[in-house]
């Protein structure tokens, strides 16, 4: 032992200090597959043998881990680099165009994750679908004792906030459920003297919201470094004010590929300090349960509803028998009802904006006439309006992935209990969907 202390010490002392550059996020080693070649499966028979099937080289009987099938590596949306015949049986692919249109789908990929059990429900869900939540230990004075309440984990990203490797357990993503976490999830298998905090739905709504502003603040960083060369790549872009009065007029979006459509216009100044909001993403729980307060107390004109599906139309009618699809209507006021938060979500859709025309330009020849069509100013209908277009497609997916942001997007939907409203609507998520509303009534 005393010859070990000060090896140790050494060691310590001369070890690399930790990067603090990566915020918390781990990269994830590299995927390698398993697949291989399966050899050829002999025959028990004894015919044509001149020796007992123990003697081959290779038999299913000694070495049966050669008959395992194992799947192959998952396709890559994009492949930057040329393949390189490395004599491994299974070499990374780019996917096929069908394959992209799926995995530009939010619906798909929200279905997709891991399932999971909900506490409170005891129903199985993608983890999509519901909210994580892990003990954290209170700091506590010494004789003491310790007391641990129940967070939300993982709700944001993890590149600005990882997740708690602790035992954990997952609720629905519905604020209504959570009065019953206490009385339904059994807190003593998690931990001890572990309590479910008065304000948790608060935490859950602030987390969810800010993993909005996170999904926009990386989207606009991974748009900014692809030029835009098709224009069906489009992201993100601002409709016209004879645009959005068709959407009003019809009650339908007139793009295929969309999948959300969000409603939010700069925040007014303070009528009171004739001062606008600072944006900011980063607010107090205090802040935001007073904010709730003067919305309800002051409002003197009722708020829209957060989300409104609307059919998705296109010139191509497509088959008859299959409905159409519908992408929702954000209403930025609704969505955002904290100001500062608003004037927040409405700076980052202004970036993104930002990212796509440079983005457009650099993928413009260079011409003089550039400068002249951008001093050109528009008029009338032909303005921009308050209303942000989200696409998503197997073109988009090769600038950036989308999918991320519309799921954030939708699990704000369904944490306000904007999917939960009717049967005929949850219905096209699950088998057999109306079981919320009786568990509702049953609760209720």
């Amino acid at each position: 032992m005393p010859r070990l202390l000060p090896r140790l010490l050494k060691i310590l002392q001369d070890a690399p200090e930790p990067s603090t550059s990566s915020n918390g996020y781990t990269r994830y080693k590299k995927r390698v597959s398993m697949k291989n070649t399966i050899p050829e499966t002999p025959t028990f028979t004894a015919e044509g043998r001149t020796h007992s099937i123990l003697l081959d080289d290779a038999n299913p009987i000694t070495e049966g881990h050669l008959y395992n099938r194992h799947k192959s590596l998952p396709p890559r949306v994009r492949l930057v680099k040329p393949l390189q015949d490395t004599g491994e049986h299974d070499r990374p692919r780019e996917m096929t165009d069908e394959e992209r249109e799926w995995w530009s789908s939010p619906y798909l990929r929200m279905l997709a994750s891991p399932l999971r059990e909900c506490q409170i429900t005891r129903k199985k869900l993608p983890c999509d679908f519901l909210i994580r939540l892990a003990p954290v230990r209170l700091p506590t004075s010494q004789g003491v004792r310790e007391q641990q309440i129940l967070v939300p984990d993982g709700v944001e990203h993890p590149k600005f906030k990882p997740r708690r490797s602790t035992p954990a357990c997952y609720i629905v993503c519905w604020k209504d459920a959570v009065p019953y976490a206490s009385s339904r999830i059994p807190l003593r298998k998690i931990s001890q003297n572990l309590t479910v905090p008065p304000l948790l739905s608060v935490r859950i709504g602030y987390q969810l919201r800010l993993r909005v502003l996170q999904e926009l603040e990386l989207l606009t960083k991974r748009l900014a470094a692809s030029p835009l060369d098709d224009p069906a790549a489009t992201v993100l872009r601002r409709l016209t004010r004879s645009e959005w009065n068709v959407v009003r007029q019809t009650n339908s979006i007139p793009h295929k590929d969309a999948v959300a459509l969000m409603v939010v216009p700069p925040v007014n100044q303070n009528p009171e300090t004739k001062e606008k909001p600072r944006p900011s993403a980063q607010l107090d729980i205090t802040d935001i349960v007073q904010a709730e307060i003067n919305n309800s107390e002051t409002s003197s004109r009722c708020l829209p509803p957060l989300s409104i599906l609307h059919p998705v139309t296109d010139d191509d009618l497509g088959s008859p028998l299959l409905p159409n699809a519908q992408a929702p209507l954000y209403h930025g006021l609704s969505l955002f009802p904290a100001r500062p938060q608003r004037a927040a979500l409405h700076k980052a859709l202004c970036k993104l904006l930002e990212a796509e025309r440079r983005a457009r330009s650099r993928a413009l020849p260079a011409s003089g006439s550039s400068g002249h069509e951008k001093s050109l100013r528009v008029h009338g209908d032909a303005k921009g309006s308050h209303a942000f277009l989200l696409r998503s497609n197997q073109h988009t997916a090769k600038r950036a992935d989308v999918v991320p942001l519309a799921i954030a997007l939708w699990r704000l939907r369904m944490w306000e209990g904007q999917a939960y409203g009717s049967a005929t609507e949850t219905s096209h998520w699950e088998v057999d969907a109306g079981w919320r509303l009786s568990w509702a009534e049953q609760m209720y």
